[in-house]
């Protein structure tokens, strides 16, 4: 089979449901369409709901405890550094020795530089190469009405996601002049915040409801029989007891317009793979490190938990033999997408045989397992496992979760302590810590544990992080 050139269109914090909810507001017209030209992976779920362990464990294939990106990653504001280190290559990196021209613009999150080490050197716009993890919003102009990070509308100026992805148009431009396959990868920063979003998509929202409100919103920290680790904010934007209704009908109208606006940019990308005839040589992915809150529980952003609304991402590929509009339920995860694309693309031989197995297109798991580590130099050890009707998640410093889906799609009420779900929980959690013995997680056998939210470094949970802007 002759290589086929690999795609990725990546975005960060962009929700399952937007995309697969019927009724949701969200406004995606070419995403929609493209559904209709690719397959659908109905039960995708991220490896971890932060950006730099899901993005560790996407190009590498490995879980955060293996390859150590377990928290994120900038510089100044964050303890330890936590980049990616070398002794870790990535599948761009097999690529690379395998034949293919590599391209990756836009968001990295592993460490400043990290990706020219690499040898890839086409980075543009992106902290892989030489430009800051955010861009500079000195060149727009706002309405006056700007809450940051939750909303911006902009006047004039080109955000950086645009930019990048006109970039992209042009890298395919350029590759289809050449007979070498590639690999290229647009990874824009949205639809994550700052939701700094031009004024046309903003818009597009304005028939919202006045009193909107999402269905499971509660006040935040109001919850009961919740894990200590919900109990408080660990980033100044998490904490949003402060914002009204208002606020929050903003904030769902700029996150919405940024989807609708990167939409737009998806739009555009692949009519020009199909002007330029690169839809008949090429695997195509689109996909999400994790979702948003948005609301739902009082939270905005993420946290140390596995709420659908930040586990389940939207996952679509396109090959050039594949079937229009086929939907898959089998369970994957964000860390085999790289698996699932050398597959369809002609290059399975790069990948080791359980790689293989892991494949999208070859896995029929009917579950799904995933993590979570640290964030802000604070450790938060859960883990967790999904099944089509129930969600388990366990700690070893804090309460077991267990939410029944079916009858309880809002994750309001934990049933870890039910006598009725007794077996249940105890099944998923056999399951759970088969599949973390299996994976060779510390976590699975016995040890200490630093109380939840305990920094790394040794001070108490107490102390508040100081969120120094890196220098």
């Amino acid at each position: 089979m002759k290589k086929q050139n690999i795609i990725l269109f990546l975005t960060d914090q962009w929700r399952w449901d937007t995309l697969n909810q019927p009724g949701n507001p969200a406004k995606l017209p070419n995403l929609q369409a493209f559904k209709q030209e690719a397959t659908n992976f109905t039960n995708a779920f991220t490896s971890v709901p932060l950006c730099t362990p899901a993005r560790g464990s996407l190009f590498t294939g490995k879980l955060p405890h293996q390859n150590g990106t377990m928290d994120n990653v900038s510089g100044g504001s964050f303890y330890p550094e936590g980049k990616l280190h070398p002794s870790h290559p990535t599948y761009m990196e097999r690529l690379m020795a395998a034949g293919y021209d590599v391209s990756f613009i836009g968001k990295w999150h592993l460490g400043k530089g990290t990706l020219i080490d690499r040898g890839i050197t086409d980075a543009p716009l992106s902290d892989g190469g030489d430009n800051a993890l955010v861009a500079s919003v000195d060149d727009l102009e706002f309405a006056e009405d700007r809450l940051n990070p939750f909303y911006g509308t902009v006047l004039d100026g080109i955000p950086a996601d645009e930019q990048r992805a006109m970039i992209g148009i042009e890298r395919l431009e350029r590759y289809a002049k050449s007979d070498k396959p590639f690999c290229l990868i647009v990874s824009l920063h949205g639809p994550h915040f700052p939701h700094n979003v031009p004024q046309k998509w903003v818009d597009l929202y304005d028939d919202l409801p006045e009193d909107y409100m999402p269905d499971n919103y509660i006040p935040q920290f109001t919850e009961t029989d919740k894990p200590h680790a919900q109990s408080a904010h660990y980033w100044p934007c998490q904490d949003t007891r402060g914002l009204t209704q208002q606020d929050w009908r903003k904030t769902a109208q700029h996150y919405w317009g940024f989807c609708s606006y990167i939409d737009d940019m998806f739009g555009q990308f692949w009519r020009k793979m199909k002007d330029l005839g690169l839809d008949q040589t090429s695997v195509l992915g689109f996909t999400a490190d994790h979702g948003e809150m948005l609301g739902s529980h009082g939270w905005f952003d993420k946290g140390p938990f596995f709420y659908e609304e930040v586990m389940r991402i939207p996952m679509f590929m396109h090959t050039p033999n594949g079937k229009a509009g086929e939907v898959r339920d089998n369970y994957v995860s964000f860390r085999d997408v790289f698996p699932a694309l050398l597959d369809q693309a002609g290059v399975g031989d790069l990948l080791s045989d359980e790689e293989q197995a892991r494949s999208f297109w070859k896995s029929d798991a009917d579950h799904i397992t995933y993590g979570y580590d640290a964030y802000q130099g604070r450790q938060f050890k859960f883990r967790g496992i999904r099944n089509d009707r129930y969600k388990y998640a366990w700690s070893p410093h804090d309460i077991e979760e267990l939410y029944d889906l079916e009858t309880d799609p809002g994750e309001r009420i934990n049933l870890h302590q039910s006598a009725e779900h007794a077996a249940i929980k105890a099944d998923l959690k056999d399951q759970l810590f088969d599949q973390m013995r299996a994976e060779e997680d510390a976590l699975a056998y016995p040890g200490y544990q630093l109380p939840v939210g305990s920094y790394i470094d040794g001070r108490p949970h107490e102390e508040q992080h100081i969120h120094q802007k890196p220098k």
